[in-house]
């Protein structure tokens, strides 16, 4: 009998749709693999033919209530009280998300985790069982860049930057401390563990599968062999079309500008669709807007305007002129790979990060943070990145990564731990 490889997926959607990507590689190549997320999942992990395993609590659904917490962008004063406040919140939800994937885990070969889902690391210590990362941004210290998690951007020396990875970590896992000892106190074994997932990682020399391009971001010098940068896992349903009225939009005239917010960048939905809506303008652009519909009747009357609830990044991207998004690792992925020019207005955990990538690639002008995005600035960053040098920059990367296979070489990686 076959055992199972259990991914822990937590978080938002961009968080569990690679995974679910890399899940459905690892079943066509002959796994049996559990998918272990939230409710709201369910249907995603269904139509990959994986089997679901349910988990409770989802500490990221509180962050759509709060539009500052674990961001600068409302200022750092009110940023720190409403992470302050978050976590608070979040005790009893962690609590229960720890349990719940502990009890699901039980039957598994080996444990796939991610950054969301760090605290896996412990789980696989406790059952005995190997535990891969599976991270989609770069967490392994290392002195050539500071953690992409830094929620400020600062020029640091070699030693310092390595010692921001240190750092980052504490924040990721001790607000939990008191959850997390707990936990251990029911766990089946062993009780004497460190609680710092990132400590045990290092000392079971845990492999790292890393899920973006080495084209964004080429794997370091310092970082260890069992560390992989494979490229990224996209989830294409080859049955996905454009619907009618996007075809329609797309048909009337110029290409347009896409403009969305993601779900963590975009938790003032309001704000978000007026400074579009005069940003387009501005620049003169026809564009389309994510947005829902109690927003999309700020648009009422606008004939270069689109407002449509979702569409399949991977046929909409190719056909617009540049992608203005928050910048989160999957959306930076789609874009980047569509090979369009890319504007990113950064909240904060990793965007900021892919902002900067985007724009050393050449790819997009430099990230325009949220907190200083006027109409204005971002009009101009349009303009800039139709910029014919910028354009010739995101088709050639665009290229690179449409090349990769990056679900292929991850699961060559993980066979030879699981095997």
């Amino acid at each position: 009998m076959r055992r199972t490889v259990t991914i822990l997926a937590s978080g938002t959607l961009g968080d569990v749709r690679p995974l679910a990507a890399l899940g459905r590689g690892l079943h066509d190549a002959g796994y049996a693999v559990a998918v272990a997320t939230h409710e709201q999942f369910a249907p995603l992990v269904y139509s990959q033919g994986l089997a679901f395993r349910r988990i409770e609590g989802n500490p990221s659904d509180l962050l759509l209530h709060d539009d500052a917490a674990l961001t600068l962008d409302r200022g750092v004063v009110r940023g720190a009280v409403a992470t302050i406040r978050y976590i608070r919140q979040a005790q009893a939800v962690y609590a229960r998300l720890l349990d719940s994937a502990t009890e699901v885990c039980h039957d598994s070969a080996a444990l796939i985790v991610s950054l969301a889902g760090c605290w896996g690391q412990l789980i696989a210590t406790a059952l005995g069982i190997p535990c891969i990362w599976a991270p989609l941004q770069p967490i392994t210290p290392t002195t050539r860049f500071p953690s992409p998690l830094l929620p400020v951007t600062l020029r640091l020396g070699a030693r310092a930057r390595r010692l921001s990875y240190m750092a980052v970590e504490l924040a990721t896992w001790l607000p939990w401390r008191t959850v997390l000892q707990h936990w251990r106190a029911r766990a089946p074994s062993p009780r004497q563990a460190p609680l710092n997932p990132f400590a045990l990682a290092r000392m079971s020399g845990a492999p790292f599968v890393y899920g973006f391009s080495p084209h964004v971001v080429p794997p370091p010098d310092d970082w260890s062999p069992n560390h992989i940068v494979t490229g990224y896992w996209f989830l294409d349903d080859l049955a996905e079309r454009l619907a009618p009225e996007i075809e329609a939009f797309l048909a009337a005239g110029d290409p347009p500008v896409a403009i969305g917010f993601g779900s963590m960048g975009g938790r003032r939905p309001h704000d978000d669709m007026v400074l579009a809506l005069e940003t387009l303008r501005l620049a003169q652009r026809r564009g389309i807007l994510f947005g829902l519909a109690d927003v999309a009747r700020l648009a009422a009357g606008r004939r270069d305007v689109l407002v449509v609830p979702h569409a399949p990044h991977r046929l909409l991207f190719p056909r617009v002129s540049a992608a203005v998004h928050h910048g989160g690792a999957g959306t930076t992925a789609a874009s980047l790979r569509a090979g369009v020019p890319t504007i990113t207005v950064p909240v904060g955990i990793d965007q900021p990060f892919w902002g900067a990538r985007v724009a050393a690639l050449g790819a997009g002008p430099p990230p325009l943070l949220r907190r200083r995005a006027t109409p204005d600035r971002l009009a101009h960053a349009i303009a800039a990145a139709t910029d014919e040098h910028i354009r010739a920059r995101a088709a050639a990367i665009g290229r690179l990564i449409q090349a990769e296979d990056g679900v292929a070489r991850a699961v060559k990686a993980i066979a030879r731990v699981v095997e």
